[in-house]
């Protein structure tokens, strides 16, 4: 078939299909948790242990998950011999936790809630004595934005990279040496982001008219110089690529790029030693193989500078940040534009892609596809990154809303949202295969977190990987205008009440309320 503006789309046949290689392989340095080791390892217990978060209030939500409503956050442990689940423990917490990550060195956890009829938080949580089955909430902080859907903690620990849905709010957060949320320091939106506030929009008509706005999905470290983040936007078939200044306590907008319309990014994940990304279309169930190119001017030097547009495609594709290689269904071809017309008119894609992750190896990429109920599995080649499929995996319930590996990538547990069932699964580590091994029941699964251990924590994701800690002060002034060494003192966060945002497309200048930092 063909995709919009003609780029043809592929559907994986064989998983013996050859993509024309390339020499765009590189090796990284990353502290990025969205990045996996070059080749994985042994798991370190006899138990991995998973966090899950679960929906607790749907008529808040976006969306409308079918499944029951649950407590907020569970505890599971995984034998890493047999695959068998057992649930530690549960926490209320909510509305909605829809994302978990850990603190690199506190025995902290940070949850996001989703919620549109006010703005979401971001809440703390201890794992005491760094048992991930003794949780309590430390605190909460309002994230100053609606469908707070992604967090992505900052190299120099000094900020949390907040992403909402709902208004398209990309938000700087500060975070103390204890790892203690301080609060909002700054607000970017996306142009026509403004919609919100000032037509108050509906899930009725976000449902009908998913691209009448921006909506921001996630915030992705690139692994190559780990300072430049890329934001997928759904609403406006684009990425964002920000900055921290770390001087001016700021996000800084170095491009935008354009990719097909109508494809609908939901999120992203690079390759950990080839130089390219893997986008994950929602609206039309694909992936896209992008090359990254590596722009001086952007990574290196002047975290400030003009913001570039560019474009993945087209006749001046090759000048992008990123650059459109493949797009290849995450369907079977006898899927392609399955849909149904519900009551109020509206047509509903039979299935929509959700998740993509990288396998731990790097040698396998991993989809999920809710409607169709499956992981469609892809071979990445190892010289281009190109695609080839391998299977279409049943995840053993409906909506495969989430999934995620333990390091070791031997082992897989899929949050089926709808089923209220969360599945383990063994992982060929020579054809990327699943085997199930169990399942157990938890309400609308929306999103796994493997929680790494202290070893795991401590060993190095590559050969060559610095840890943040043991960098010199004269790599951190060729890296950034301040030092990422704990020795210097934490910036003092100025106060003030209201934030006024400039909309880039508009210029208008949009009020928003913030309370003073503490």
């Amino acid at each position: 078939m063909q995709s919009a503006r003609g780029t043809s789309r592929s559907y994986g046949t064989s998983a013996t299909s050859n993509p024309a290689p390339s020499d765009n392989k590189f090796s990284t340095m990353t502290s990025s948790d969205h990045l996996m080791p070059s080749s994985p390892s042994s798991p370190t217990s006899s138990h991995v242990t998973f966090m899950v978060s679960s929906y607790t209030d749907a008529a808040i939500l976006a969306h409308t998950p079918k499944g029951e409503m649950g407590r907020g956050l569970s505890s599971i442990l995984i034998d890493a011999a047999t695959g068998k689940l057992q649930l530690k423990s549960a926490l209320d917490v909510g509305p909605n936790p829809a994302f978990v990550v850990k603190h690199p060195h506190k025995n902290v956890l940070y949850a996001s809630t989703e919620r549109i009829d006010a703005d979401g938080d971001v809440v703390a949580i201890a794992m005491d004595n760094g048992d991930a089955s003794k949780l309590r909430v430390l605190g909460r902080v309002s994230a100053q934005g609606k469908s707070t859907c992604y967090l992505n903690i900052h190299q120099s620990m000094q900020y949390m990279l907040a992403v909402n849905y709902w208004d398209a709010k990309v938000n700087l957060m500060q975070l103390d040496a204890q790892g203690n949320i301080s609060g909002v320091r700054e607000i970017n939106m996306q142009p026509g982001a403004s919609y919100v506030e000032n037509n108050r929009p509906t899930r009725e008509e976000h449902w009908q008219y998913r691209q009448r706005w921006p909506h921001s999905h996630c915030i992705v470290t690139e692994p190559y110089a780990s300072r430049l983040h890329f934001v997928s936007d759904l609403g406006l078939d684009k990425v964002f690529v920000y900055r921290v200044d770390m001087v001016a306590g700021a996000m800084r907008l170095r491009a935008s790029v354009d990719l097909v319309a109508g494809r609908g990014p939901r999120h992203l994940v690079f390759h950990p030693t080839l130089r390219c990304a893997f986008v994950v279309n929602e609206l039309e169930s694909s992936v896209t193989v992008l090359q990254y190119r590596h722009i001086a001017a952007f990574a290196e030097g002047n975290p400030s500078g003009h913001a570039v547009e560019m474009s993945s495609f087209g006749e001046s594709k090759s000048e992008s940040i990123l650059e459109e290689m493949q797009v290849i269904s995450t369907l079977p071809p006898e899927w392609d534009g399955r849909g149904s017309i519900n009551a109020d008119g509206v047509w509903k894609a039979a299935s929509h892609a959700s998740e993509v992750r990288l396998h731990p190896s790097g040698k396998f990429l991993y989809v999920a596809n809710r409607g169709h109920d499956t992981l469609a599995v892809f071979r990445v080649d190892d010289n281009s990154g190109m695609l080839a499929l391998v299977d279409y995996e049943p995840t053993g319930g409906k909506c495969p809303r989430n999934f995620n590996f333990d390091r070791s990538g031997r082992l897989l547990l899929v949050g089926n949202q709808d089923s209220n069932l969360v599945s383990s699964f063994f992982v060929d580590m020579s054809s990327g295969r699943l085997t199930p091994a169990d399942s157990l029941s938890v309400p609308s699964p929306n999103y796994i977190y493997a929680v790494p251990t202290s070893a795991e924590e401590r060993a190095p994701l590559h050969d060559n990987f610095i840890p943040a800690s043991n960098i010199t002060q004269e790599q951190c002034k060729a890296s950034s205008p301040m030092s990422l060494s704990p020795m210097i003192p934490q910036m003092q966060i100025p106060q003030f009440a209201h934030v006024s945002v400039v909309e880039p497309a508009t210029g208008a200048a949009v009020s928003l309320s913030v309370p003073k930092a503490a």
